[in-house]
């Protein structure tokens, strides 16, 4: 996975995924473990596996983090995503909603959306877009719709590491 910012530049990459499901409307993937990169040089791994969901039509991901009690959801405010050669493409807009383990809801980097919105120039459509997808997006949330299944994430993960069992897995797995 590849994320940009609005202006094309590199914001964040992710070493390694494997492709659980993908159809007209969406990819599944999964990872455990993974090597990220950000644009200002600092790499880190992913202490734990997720489960992301990213759409084709939608100006959201979704990332179910499997902790200790339960799944963390992260999910990024983002142009629906692409694929080319295999690698999943989409642009950051910066807002970040989270679902913790129990339940509470919270916005993330308002600042930060402010300041980009201005630098990068983001414009009223993207602006509205974003306002009524975020919207949507915390109603799925509390109401555990859509992406926000816990059992339905933690299957989906250990569905991932039964494909790979004996295997290292790079970027596609296959059904």
């Amino acid at each position: 996975m590849i994320c940009f910012k609005h202006d094309g530049s590199f914001h964040r990459i992710w070493d390694k995924a494997g492709l659980i499901y993908e159809d007209k409307d969406k990819i599944v993937i999964s990872n455990s473990k993974t090597l990220i990169r950000e644009d200002n040089g600092r790499m880190w791994m992913a202490k734990e596996p997720s489960v992301s969901i990213f759409y084709k039509n939608r100006w959201f991901n979704v990332m179910g983090i499997l902790r200790k009690g339960g799944v963390h959801y992260y999910c990024n405010m983002a142009s629906p995503c692409v694929i080319e050669n295999n690698i999943i493409k989409y642009i950051d807009y910066d807002l970040d909603l989270v679902k913790t383990v129990d339940n509470k809801i919270k916005i993330l980097d308002e600042d930060e959306y402010k300041v980009n919105k201005e630098k990068y120039d983001y414009g009223e459509d993207i602006e509205k877009i974003l306002e009524k997808e975020l919207k949507l997006l915390r109603t799925y949330a509390v109401n555990n719709q859509l992406a926000f299944n816990d059992k339905k994430v933690i299957k989906t993960h250990e569905k991932f590491v039964n494909k790979l069992v004996g295997k290292k897995y790079g970027s596609k797995v296959t059904n």
